[in-house]
């Protein structure tokens, strides 16, 4: 391992020891991209999101104010879609490179998560109240500003949302049936970001029978949350699937640790019961 990625690896690591709130959102999607760009200077993409920055500070002057949410998130997309043209990859959705912030700077386009950092990271500089939401399948975002509320959608850009619009994304991907809830509306915080950004990498890795880069991108998921149980059990798995067997049971039986500490009995169940086979198979 040479310096660089050892420094990168230990910024990860030291990001799940930070509070949630104090995350660099955006500088830490660039870490993750650089572990897989090894050439990549960070320094000019830093420099990008500095001038995204000032061409919203432009747009929106004196701040946001007092106008409303649908003028802001406006200026706001006239900026970062308009103006610096980032779309959603509408037909290469499944590119790897959708999930890597670098690329999706030098392309244009990206995941919908990848895009909304764009935007979660000005809106952060520019002090608007702009957060994630926990919505499945498709990261939205919602912009307060002036006693009012915009649901956005990084991917169709910038677009705002309406219930019925939602409602349509939802049961696209869950189904007919499926139904608005509060928990698909709930902020998240730019941990939760991260993980669904890698997550994103993880399923298609998994999918393309690539267990080896599943199982690096899973230790990046460890690293910025540590805590997380149901991670360490899915590290358990891919560690049975490279038959690296010690390392599965150390893997299970930290998840039904943790898991137990903090109430989570079904997981803590589960890699109680991943351990009994792993023993079974060993004997």
């Amino acid at each position: 391992m040479d310096d660089a990625t050892h420094d990168m690896e230990s910024e990860l690591q030291r990001a799940g020891a930070t509070p949630d709130g104090e995350l660099d959102l955006a500088r830490l999607a660039l870490t993750l991209a650089a572990l897989d760009r090894p050439e990549l200077e960070p320094d000019s993409y830093l420099a990008h999101l500095d001038e995204l920055v000032g061409a919203a500070g432009d747009a929106l002057p004196g701040g946001a104010g007092e106008a409303p949410a649908g003028i802001v998130a406006g200026a706001l997309a006239g900026v970062v879609a308009g103006r610096f043209r980032y779309l959603g990859d509408t037909e290469t959705y499944d590119d790897p490179r959708n999930a890597n912030l670098a690329h999706v700077i030098d392309r244009r386009k990206g995941l919908p998560v990848t895009l909304g950092i764009l935007y979660l990271h000005v809106g952060a500089k520019l002090g608007l109240d702009l957060t994630g939401l926990n919505f499945p399948g498709h990261f939205v975002l919602r912009l307060r500003a002036a006693d009012d509320a915009v649901v956005l959608d990084p991917f169709n850009g910038g677009r705002p949302l309406t219930a019925a619009d939602l409602l349509t994304l939802l049961r696209g991907v869950e189904g007919p049936d499926a139904r608005l809830t509060p928990e698909a509306c709930e902020p998240v915080g730019p941990r939760d970001i991260l993980l669904r950004l890698e997550n994103n990498i993880l399923s298609r890795a998994i999918k393309s029978g690539d267990f080896a880069r599943a199982r690096a991108v899973v230790l990046r998921m460890i690293w910025l949350a540590p805590q997380r149980a149901g991670l360490r059990f899915e590290l358990g798995r891919l560690e049975v699937h490279a038959g690296h067997m010690g390392a599965a049971a150390h893997a299970f039986e930290t998840c039904k640790d943790l898991a137990a500490d903090i109430g989570e009995t079904r997981i803590a169940g589960m890699a109680e019961e991943a351990l009994r086979r792993l023993k079974t198979r060993l004997n």
